[in-house]
């Protein structure tokens, strides 16, 4: 850049002493001492004025060049700050299933590359064990329902809960190979599991897990249990808390998926599957818990 400044100079300069050259030519009425003083100044002058034009030009772009680097630096300042943005865990979890709306269920959640753990009836399992088989492909996790989600029946005695959880394990076994000890009791473990329950099941090293956020999706509409979700994950969060959302395998859950999972991606959230080696999330009985017919 200083190189074109240069020879414009020398362009300048030559055009001058064209002009002077030619002006000699013509009858002077001056001496040739004071024309000699005149041309010396006139060069002097221009030759100040372009070096004084090239300055202005140099110190123009320098301070261009200066802004574009100062601006290139703030944009890579910017850059870890969107890199090391910290993801909320949250964890999707389906009762009940499988069902003819597991199906859509899953296409959902691998659109969106979101995991879930499910929570599995016994017979639903042996009713739709290609969508057994296709959870477990697909990175979700498994866990047991029970067998008759029947509050009289499950919650008759220790051993008839052992039993169906025991069942519900077997036929998982069976059907996919895997052997899962994670299990979501019917109805959730309050008000009707009592200490005597909790610790039957878990001596059997069965893992339980109920939900802090609870979808309602069962009895509301397919729009009203998004934003329900919605609600209670954004004050969870809030006060520092991991959501488990409760959802039901059903095609009115299905449905509205796409929306719940749009919502989360958008906000930094991040779906994960329970683990077995995980802290379990129980209810507190604070002296709520009672035995079925007493």
């Amino acid at each position: 850049m200083l190189k074109e400044y240069r020879l414009q100079i020398i362009c300048v300069f030559l055009i001058i002493l064209v002009f002077l050259l030619i002006d000699s030519n013509k009858p002077k009425t001056v001496s040739s001492s004071d024309y000699e003083t005149s041309n010396e100044k006139l060069i002097e002058v221009d030759l100040e004025n372009v070096i004084e034009e090239v300055e202005k030009k140099t110190a123009s772009e320098n301070e261009k060049k200066a802004e574009q680097d100062n601006k290139t630096a703030n944009e890579n300042e910017k850059e870890p700050e969107q890199d090391n943005k910290t993801e909320i865990t949250v964890y999707l979890t389906f009762d009940d299933g499988p069902s003819s709306a597991s199906h859509e269920i899953l296409d959902t959640l691998q659109q969106f590359n979101a995991k879930a753990t499910f929570f599995m009836l016994e017979p639903a399992m042996r009713a739709y064990p290609d969508m057994v088989k296709r959870m477990i492909k697909e990175g979700h996790a498994v866990g047991l329902h029970g067998v008759t989600h029947d509050r009289d029946k499950f919650y008759q005695s220790e051993q008839a809960a052992l039993n169906e959880m025991r069942t519900g394990q077997a036929t998982l076994e069976q059907i996919s190979g895997v052997r899962t000890h994670l299990i979501r009791s019917p109805f959730g473990s309050v008000p009707y599991l009592t200490d005597s329950f909790r610790t039957v099941l878990e001596n059997d090293g069965f893992k339980l897990w109920d939900w802090n956020v609870d979808s309602s999706d069962w009895n509301l509409s397919a729009d009203e249990y998004v934003q329900h979700v919605i609600s209670q994950v954004e004050e969870l969060v809030q006060a520092g808390g991991t959501p488990i959302i409760l959802m039901h395998d059903r095609g009115e859950t299905a449905s509205h998926l796409s929306i719940l999972l749009s919502y989360l991606q958008e906000h930094g959230y991040q779906t994960s599957v329970i683990d077995e080696s995980a802290e379990p999330y129980n209810f507190n009985c604070y002296n709520r818990c009672y035995r079925i017919g007493k």
